[in-house]
């Protein structure tokens, strides 16, 4: 039973691994097995191990997977702590790989779940029917997160919109002068005039 349960979990992080190496490949656009250490494959890799380790899998199993001690792998996990407090660039690919790999993997479970229920499979459906339901809470609660996601960036936006409209409306009088009465080929006078101009008022 044990020997069982081993090979199923083994299984199990073969193909997770195997989904987030292309996720991280795609959004940090590298190849996560190449040894350099350029900035993204440093990154990606960060990123892999981070996301495997809070998935429950051991230092020793990610590592393996992409050529790096177990020692490495925790130093990825302290590295990460900083990188996304710092590095915006970083956070931002960190979270579109880690949303993409936990969709993948509840819609994953989903399926295979959902093919117990659907066909009564006597060995497996009473065994499936708990954690399909259970998954179908997780995939609920991620739309759920997502929705809210969505609607904070929309608010965001249009929140820009009005300042970015505001401040072309400010000026718009001036914009309409400065195209109508600059003759072709003065541009780069009139510029020059209006700096010594503006440096005049703020002195």
């Amino acid at each position: 039973m044990e020997e069982t349960k081993q090979k199923f979990e083994h299984t199990k992080f073969v193909s997770e691994a195997r989904v987030l190496l292309g996720i991280c490949e795609k959004y940090f656009k590298c190849s996560l097995n190449d040894k350099d250490r350029h900035r993204n494959n440093v990154n990606a890799r960060v990123a892999f191990g981070v996301i495997l380790r809070k998935r429950g899998y051991c230092y020793t199993e990610i590592g393996k997977k992409i050529g790096r001690s177990h020692a490495t792998i925790i130093h990825y996990s302290k590295k990460a702590e900083m990188f996304l407090s710092t590095d915006e660039d970083f956070r931002i690919k960190f979270d579109l790989t880690r949303q993409e790999f936990e969709e993948k993997c509840i819609t994953s479970k989903l399926k295979k779940y959902a093919n117990y229920v659907e066909k009564k499979d006597k060995e497996n459906y009473y065994l499936a029917l708990p954690f399909y339901n259970k998954e179908l809470l997780n995939h609920i609660n991620l739309l759920n997160k997502q929705k809210k996601d969505l609607y904070s960036q929309i608010e965001s936006l249009k929140l820009n919109k009005i300042t970015n409209d505001y401040s072309s409306e400010r000026v718009q009088n001036l914009i309409d002068i400065v195209k109508q009465r600059t003759r072709l080929g003065s541009e780069a006078v009139l510029e020059k005039k209006l700096n010594i101009w503006y440096n005049g008022l703020e002195n």
